[in-house]
């Protein structure tokens, strides 16, 4: 059997790009999240019976049969569900280790894996794929508090990432607060969006 002769699955997925939130399913030959969008046949995706909401008119929101997404716009995609693990015989021996990541207007906080005896650097730079993935992840935005949610794994383009944070390898159980308080990392996001501004409360 060849590869094109596989049942494409059928996964509901959430797309956010920098403005939009675009909810609905793809047709995909691949199981793992970060496969769906690195191993895509074309530029764009095809979201299926799409929901689109802007960011900034969340109740306005608009229904299609299908909507074509640019993956050069996508910030990260989230599966609705969860997906087989990889075969035993694919799976490259990993660690997870804490990251954040800011790309705008999101904040994502969860864990990256690396390959065993490699720095978490090299998790996050080193690596050919476009899309990286990333583990209980929480999504929070200074900007759009409502888009704040907690899900199991998604698949984040890091070249739009401004700013990625990883725990000291030396102290595994170090928290990211302590690299980065909360205030902080909520004030990239209010400049980003034209609060923060000298003189501003």
């Amino acid at each position: 059997m060849s590869i094109g002769d596989f049942e494409p699955l059928h996964v509901d997925v959430d797309c956010y790009t920098a403005a939009y939130r675009v909810s609905g399913s793809i047709a995909t030959r691949f199981e793992r999240v970060a496969d769906i969008v690195n191993l895509a046949p074309a530029s764009h995706l095809v979201v299926e019976r799409a929901t689109v909401s802007e960011y900034a008119a969340p109740v306005a929101t608009l229904s299609a049969p299908q909507v074509l997404l640019a993956l050069d716009e996508l910030l990260f995609l989230v599966v609705g569900a969860s997906r087989p693990n990889a075969r035993p015989e694919m799976r490259i021996p990993k660690r997870a280790v804490q990251a954040q990541l800011a790309i705008p207007p999101f904040r994502l906080t969860g864990a990256v894996h690396v390959s065993v005896g490699s720095r978490p650097l090299d998790g996050l730079l080193n690596v050919t794929d476009r899309f990286l993935p990333m583990t209980d992840v929480a999504i929070t935005s200074g900007v759009h508090e409502g888009l704040d949610r907690v899900v199991a794994a998604l698949a984040v383009q890091r070249r739009l990432a401004h700013l990625m944070l990883v725990a000291d390898d030396e102290r595994p159980d170090q928290l990211l607060a302590d690299v980065l308080d909360e205030e902080t990392a909520r004030s990239w996001f209010r400049r980003r969006s034209g609060e923060g501004e000298p003189g501003a409360e």
